[in-house]
């Protein structure tokens, strides 16, 4: 949870105090062990899955359970089922700092992958590989999957995946725009993973998405690929993207190399994907605290996305219109446009963080904070502002805001938010107080 809390609400005063632990109940929410358990069940004669939205699939016989995945929150999900159902074994990939997990855990680089990642990909993609037909396959998926389970498409080396993601990640690309090349350049993303699979699949995803798409969710390893080699070469002139990735995408894109698996390929007949946590989640366990400490809460949904300047402005907006004992919370996730200049220290929440209280003039007390305890290339997981901090923040704000170094600024402010790894990551969460002495 959040590490320097007491600091904070000393700071900031009794609006930190209501919102901090509002976002500390969003947290609790999508607990990925939790999640688990509720998403998988053994019946009276069989095993009960079931997702959001009420989709669920029965199981009756199969033999050896294998458990496989990657991200920030697979260890947790891949702990929670050990006590579920008995598992022979498997492997998954967590980030460096992550715990480790029952099953075989590798340590990896997010967001640039690294050669760990590679070589948990392909221990992976054998235990899918592997599984006999009465077996069944649990792939476990959530926000940072797509770095951390990377190989390489033949052609192409990790460097030049690690090169062609850097600079899609500097150049303010959506997740959506990411994956596309992403997927292009794996062989095993695109729903790949489960080609030669000859046993029941069944993947269990947290989203860290906007929309909560299954196929860009980790870049949809076991979901059909919508995309194509000529979406991804759009992104890739888009954004300038050159180098051996940008030849491969090409090479991709007049037909000399095969594309990634479709929704008509057999192979999914026998894959079943379910979403069991996501970022609604995490806001309406926010919007439920609130209500229970007697505040009217505005959920404004989970899809908020545009430049994090622009996003910290949007809400300075609404909080003008705020009357005293009510809430407003969101999610969802900005980018941040560095340009050609070196940029300074933060992440897209600090950033949304700092424009709101350059630019706001009913100084509700707001936070934003990225549910993974990582926002940009800091240690913070995102910043609180109040009416205490909003004088700093017009004094130094928009010099830091400026070239990208909201961190410093926030520093100044006594506003970052430090939570560590969370072990979850359904995307971003803003809460925002107008004062009030609620219980």
């Amino acid at each position: 949870m959040i590490k320097n809390r007491v600091q904070l609400e000393e700071f900031h005063g009794h609006g930190a105090r209501i919102v901090l632990a509002a976002l500390e109940a969003g947290l609790r929410s999508v607990e990925p062990g939790a999640l688990v358990r509720r998403a998988v069940r053994h019946g009276k004669k069989n095993l009960v899955i079931k997702g959001i939205g009420g989709k669920t699939l029965e199981l009756d016989d199969f033999g050896d359970v294998y458990v496989v995945g990657a991200g920030k929150a697979t260890a947790a999900m891949a702990d929670a089922l050990c006590k579920i159902v008995k598992v022979s074994g498997g492997a998954i990939n967590v980030p460096y700092g992550a715990a480790a997990s029952e099953v075989e855990t590798i340590h990896a680089s997010h967001p640039v992958p690294d050669e760990n990642g590679v070589k948990g990909a392909e221990k992976i993609v054998g235990t899918v590989r592997k599984a006999k037909k009465d077996d069944l396959v649990f792939v476990l998926i959530s926000g940072g999957g797509s770095a951390l389970m990377p190989l390489p498409a033949r052609g192409i080396s990790l460097y030049d995946k690690q090169e062609a993601t850097s600079a899609l990640l500097a150049s303010g690309a959506s997740i959506h725009e990411i994956n596309a090349v992403r997927k292009h350049l794996s062989a095993i993303k695109g729903g790949q993973l489960v080609r030669g699979a000859k046993c029941p699949v069944v993947s269990l995803a947290l989203s860290d998405v906007v929309g909560d798409d299954p196929g860009v969710i980790a870049s949809g390893p076991t979901f059909p690929d919508q995309s194509t080699f000529d979406d991804a070469m759009r992104v890739v002139k888009k954004y300038g993207i050159r180098g051996a990735a940008a030849r491969h995408i090409e090479k991709g894109a007049r037909g000399l190399l095969s594309e990634t698996l479709k929704r008509d390929d057999p192979a999914f007949a026998r894959v079943h994907n379910f979403i069991i946590g996501n970022n609604a989640m995490a806001c309406k366990g926010a919007a439920s605290y609130l209500r229970r400490n007697r505040l009217k809460v505005h959920y404004l949904g989970s899809a908020f996305g545009g430049e994090a300047r622009d996003l910290g402005r949007r809400f300075a907006h609404l909080a003008s219109g705020m009357q005293e004992g009510s809430a407003i919370v969101a999610g969802g996730e900005a980018t941040v446009r560095l340009g050609s200049k070196k940029p300074g220290k933060g992440g897209r929440n600090q950033e949304a963080a700092l424009a709101y209280a350059i630019f706001s003039s009913n100084m509700a007390t707001a936070a934003f904070m990225g549910t993974d305890g990582i926002d940009g290339n800091s240690d913070a997981a995102g910043a609180i502002v109040s009416k205490k901090s909003a004088a700093i923040a017009r004094m130094v704000g928009r010099r830091h805001l400026a070239i990208h170094d909201s961190y410093h600024a926030l520093k100044e402010m006594n506003s970052l938010i430090f939570t560590g790894l969370t072990g979850t990551n359904v995307n971003d969460i803003a809460v925002l107080v107008a004062d009030k002495d609620v219980a």
